[in-house]
């Protein structure tokens, strides 16, 4: 018997357009991923507390790899200071 769920929570947020952003770039990668609310919050408007909360959830074979994506390592932001940068200045000109 198979005591594994079917489905695992990978991201949790309260912006429905959020949860499709992140479940449409896991599924770019090849990941099965879906959005979940609680049955009857949207009708009633609930967007604070649990009933409010929306989730991203992808199958547990699929978790490490998901998390990977949405939380990298070495992520490519920008530096937090202009002394990280370095400009090309060219002596042709």
């Amino acid at each position: 018997m198979n005591t594994q769920p079917e489905w695992i929570v990978i991201y949790s947020t309260h912006d429905y357009a959020e949860a499709h952003v992140i479940a449409g770039r896991l599924q770019v990668e090849g990941i099965r991923a879906m959005v979940h609310q609680q049955s009857g919050a949207a009708a009633f408007g609930i967007t604070v507390g649990i009933l409010g909360e929306i989730t991203v959830l992808v199958h547990p074979k699929d978790e490490e790899r998901a998390l990977d994506i949405l939380e990298p390592a070495e992520p490519d932001a920008l530096p937090d200071t202009l002394d990280d940068i370095h400009y090309h200045v060219d002596d042709d000109q």
